[in-house]
């Protein structure tokens, strides 16, 4: 609610009630639609300054054109590189690093060498970019003092270089000696490897950031292949910088290969040339300890004193494996003659054919001793015999063993005395060796250090045998799948997408200056919003009618126009606004002047008079009268000279429309020292008297924030009517001067809305601003 509402409060309870009826809402200005979003919203105050965005957008796009206009165009050749393509093996043993074994790493560092300054420096020294005016840096030009010093004759004269200066450039440069590795030296040769740092030369290194400035390399995804891209004013010249840095690349890959072999092949000769110093050296050390100690020729460890010592220490294991195996089968005897083990499990005694005999002898014996003791007793002859048979064998079986058992001591005893002599022999032999072996460890060390050259030696051979003839079949890790040809267009700048973002640039520019506008748009445009911040009904939005001289007597010649149509709304809003009896009195004003009301009010008397109506309008606006204007009458006499004089007849001064009927007062001569008859009792008294005699009775005053005796008049009438111009009177203004109106107590049933553009309403409200009957046409009029 606005700070009006309170205001509002204070007035009589029936006046109060009276404005919240229901007829009003009917009366009223069409209704606001329903809320609509806010994207909607902003595309509408968008809309409603369509103008300015089309304006901001048209120089978005014209600017971006004469840019356009005098950018150079930039033409970009694509070329594209493989990295890691295996190369074609050659020989069965091949040193080489590299090959199909590209990573992500390796093309990324082969991307970074692509982009380095020397690949850059051999492309302009190729192509003589430094002599093209695209990239050849322009000379300096001297600076004034230069000039000056020149102008003098102080630099005219080039100064004399020493005599040592001279001497100096007369020897040769020891770095130009030095330039070339000595090949017998290999420390040399590694450090010639190290690579060479260029000379500053500022002059070159622009040119060279300039060119790296026009070229890109990518990789292509997660594939093996590099684009170059190069950019040039000339398409042909892209097209030959993108190839000129591919082949240029691969030039240098395959001679950096031809300088490894070389410096391989520089090490290898050196290196073979120790070696055979070292064989030499080495197998003359070998013959000489040789000769010098007896040795034979190719004797090593293995000499007759080993083979001698090898082969006893074979017979004494083979003599210990015998007294072992003796000692134990003399052992198994005497256990079975001691009864301690059973006879069947001796092999000596088992392996007798005697032993074999007897005891089958003793088992027949036995089973005879068996079969005569079942039938006869122990004295029986027969019993006896078989006993002594028995007895017998048992004696020859023991006599048989023991012998068998003495073989075995003294085959044991045998075994024995085998096993001490190998001994012996092998402690001996041992002996003996110990000395030869000594020289014959050293003579093999000699021999093996001769060895080791001698291999050492035959591999440097055979590598160096590889190595010659390399340079003509090294090939670059990397190959050139596609070359790059002039392009037809430019591809910089992009002209159609720049123009569009320049239009999108403007259009959000301009839409944003549209909307700082519209928030800088402190009026009224629409019935809720003047509803909304005063908390009265809009009784009527009166449009504007733009071009016509007399607005007033368009009511005459068009009485159903829309026009028309929203003076009829006052009346009838003026006519419910009390239930008893109608408002007789009605002082039309407003806030600042310029806003309308006149028109109103000399628009609305006549269409009421047209109508029959008994209509007066009195004209108190003394500082700016109008009415008189509109009518085309005199200002001689009116209001002010009927309320300095008493005696004055009212026929004097009430003017009759001839168009209309109406009768009309106009302001009169008024000075500023009568200004307070305005608000006099003869005032109130002359507006009673009228309102009797007339229907109504319309007063036209001055605005409220212009003459304080409105507030005054305001008082004496029935009901006030406010007026607001749409879309020119501030808001605060406006509300400001209906403050004051209730502030004094004037009943205000109702505010209007003047000089509304009809076609631009619709761009601010969610309706039309009046709606009409479709007119029938002259051929159905017949």
């Amino acid at each position: 609610m606005s700070f009006l509402e309170p205001l509002h409060q204070r007035q009589p309870a029936s006046r109060r009630d009276l404005y919240e009826r229901a007829p009003l809402q009917y009366i009223a200005a069409p209704a606001a639609g329903p809320p609509q979003q806010d994207l909607l919203d902003t595309i509408r105050r968008i809309w409603r300054h369509r103008l300015l965005v089309l304006a901001f957008m048209a120089g978005f796009v014209v600017i971006a054109a004469v840019v356009l206009w005098h950018l150079p165009s930039l033409y970009v050749g694509e070329a594209q590189v493989q990295i890691g393509v295996p190369a074609t093996p050659v020989l069965s043993t091949d040193l080489r690093v590299g090959g199909g074994d590209a990573d992500t790493e390796k093309v990324e560092n082969e991307r970074l060498a692509m982009e380095s300054r020397d690949l850059a420096r051999g492309v302009i020294e190729r192509l003589h970019l430094d002599k093209n005016p695209e990239f050849a840096v322009p000379p300096k030009k001297p600076g004034l003092l230069h000039r000056l010093l020149q102008f003098g004759g102080l630099l005219n004269a080039a100064p004399t270089p020493p005599a040592s200066a001279v001497a100096e450039s007369s020897t040769p440069d020891s770095t130009d000696v030095a330039a070339t590795p000595d090949p017998n030296d290999a420390a040399a040769i590694a450090a010639s490897a190290l690579p060479v740092i260029p000379p500053d030369n500022p002059t070159m290194d622009r040119v060279v950031d300039k060119l790296l400035s026009r070229v890109t390399v990518t990789v292509e995804g997660r594939s093996h292949v590099l684009t170059i891209d190069a950019e040039s004013v000339d398409s042909a010249l892209a097209a030959k910088i993108a190839n000129t840095f591919a082949t240029t690349y691969l030039s240098q890959q395959r001679s950096s290969k031809i300088k490894s072999s070389d410096r391989v092949m520089q090490y290898l000769k050196a290196r073979i040339a120790e070696l055979r110093q070292q064989v030499e050296t080495s197998e003359q050390a070998a013959a000489d300890y040789r000769r010098q100690n007896g040795l034979y020729e190719g004797m090593t460890n293995a000499n007759v004193t080993t083979q001698q010592l090898t082969e006893i220490n074979t017979q004494l294991v083979q003599a210990q494996t015998e007294k072992a195996t003796a000692d134990a089968q003399v052992n198994e005897a005497i256990a079975m003659q001691h009864g301690v083990v059973n006879d069947a499990t001796v092999p000596a005694v088992l392996d007798s054919s005697l032993i074999q005999t007897l005891k089958a002898q003793q088992a027949q014996a036995a089973q005879t001793l068996a079969q005569v003791s079942a039938n006869y007793g122990p004295r029986y002859p027969a019993v006896i015999q078989a006993k002594n048979q028995v007895a017998d064998i048992n004696r020859k079986i023991n006599t048989e063993t023991s012998r068998i058992i003495d073989g075995l001591r003294r085959t044991a005893r045998a075994a024995d005395a085998r096993y001490a002599a190998m001994t012996n022999n092998f402690h001996s032999t041992e002996k003996q060796m110990g000395g030869v072996n000594e020289k014959a460890i050293h003579l093999e060390a000699l021999e093996r250090d001769a060895t080791v050259n001698q291999n050492l030696l035959e591999a440097m051979l055979a590598r160096a045998k590889e190595t010659i003839g390399r340079e003509e079949i090294e090939t670059p890790d990397a190959k050139l799948i596609s070359a790059a040809a002039p392009p037809v267009a430019p591809t910089y700048p992009p002209k159609t997408l720049i123009l569009l973002l320049s239009a999108v640039g403007g259009l959000l520019i301009g839409s944003l200056a549209a909307l700082l506008r519209e928030s800088a748009d402190h009026t009224f445009r629409r019935s809720d919003e003047l509803e909304q911040a005063t908390g009265l009904p809009v009784i009527a939005m009166v449009p504007d009618l733009k071009g016509m001289a007399q607005p007033a007597l368009h009511v005459l010649r068009k009485p159903v126009s829309a026009f028309s149509e929203s003076l009829r709304k006052i009346y009838v809003g003026l006519q419910l606004s009390e239930s008893t009896q109608a408002p007789k009195t009605v002082m039309i004003s407003s806030a600042t002047p310029g806003e309308g009301k006149s028109m109103i009010v000399a628009s609305l008397a006549r269409l009421l008079a047209r109508n029959g109506k008994r209509i007066l309008v009195i004209d108190c606006d003394w500082r700016a009268p109008t009415i008189h204007r509109i009518f085309q009458r005199s200002d001689k006499n009116g209001l002010a000279t009927l309320l300095a004089d008493e005696g004055t007849p009212l026929n004097d001064v009430i003017y009759n429309d001839p168009l209309s009927g109406l009768d009309l007062i106009v302001s009169g001569g008024w000075t500023p020292n009568a200004t307070h008859l305005l608000t006099s009792p003869r005032m109130r008294s002359a507006l009673q008297t009228f309102g009797k005699n007339y229907d109504l009775v319309i007063l036209d005053t001055a605005p409220v924030l212009v003459a304080a005796e409105v507030l005054q008049l305001a008082r004496m009438v029935d009901k006030v009517l406010y007026t607001v111009r749409w879309g020119h009177t501030r808001r605060e203004v406006a509300l400001d001067g209906l403050k004051q109106l209730l502030e004094a107590g004037a009943d205000v049933p109702g505010l209007l809305v003047s000089r509304v553009d009809a076609k631009r309403y619709r761009e601010f409200a969610y309706s039309h601003l009046n709606y009409e009957y479709a007119r029938p046409s002259l051929a159905h009029l017949g």
